[in-house]
C-alpha cells in the first residue's frame, strides 16, 4: 500500500493544485489506496502501528500494551470510514477540513462519521474490556442472593 501511494505521488505530482498542504494530499491518495486494498483483501482490519515513547514513562510497558490492543480491536470492529476518521484526526493530527479533503467529502459527514464511531466505542470498549453483558448478569446474581 506505500509503495502504491508513492508511486501514485510520483506520477501524479505534475496535478497537485496546491489547494490544501502537500501532507493531505498525500494522505488523501493513501486513503484510497487502503481502501482499495481493504476491498481486495476482504475488509481485514488493520493494525495499528505502534509509536514510539519518548522519554522515560511511569507507565506499565504491559498496561499500555494492552490499552494499545483493546483500542486496536475496538478500531477494528467499526467501519473503514469511521476508523479512518478517527485515525486522520486522533492519531495524524489533521484537522476536520483536511480530513473531508482527504476522504472526499463534507466536513459533515466526517463530524458524523466521528460521532457514530465514537458512540460505538463507548458502547464496545467495555466489552471488550469483560466490562459488558458478562459483568451486569454477576451483578444482577449478586443482587438477588
Amino acid at each position: 500500500m506505500i509503495n502504491d501511494t508513492f508511486w501514485i505521488v510520483w506520477q501524479k505530482a505534475d496535478q497537485f493544485r496546491g489547494d490544501s498542504r502537500v501532507s493531505t494530499w498525500i494522505v488523501g491518495i493513501a486513503y484510497r489506496c487502503a481502501l482499495k486494498t481493504l476491498r481486495q483483501h476482504g475488509g481485514d482490519p488493520l493494525e495499528l502501528t505502534e509509536q514510539a515513547e519518548g522519554g522515560h514513562s511511569l507507565v506499565d510497558p504491559h498496561a499500555a500494551h494492552e490499552l494499545q490492543d483493546w483500542v486496536s480491536k475496538g478500531l477494528g470492529r467499526l467501519p473503514a470510514e469511521q476508523r479512518m476518521a478517527l485515525e486522520l484526526a486522533y492519531g495524524a493530527g489533521h484537522s476536520l477540513e483536511e480530513i473531508a479533503s482527504i476522504m472526499e467529502c463534507q466536513v459533515s459527514t466526517v463530524k458524523a462519521r466521528m460521532f457514530h464511531a465514537r458512540v460505538k466505542l463507548r458502547n464496545l470498549l467495555p466489552v471488550l474490556a469483560g466490562q459488558g453483558g458478562a459483568r451486569a448478569e454477576e451483578n444482577e446474581d449478586e443482587q438477588s442472593n
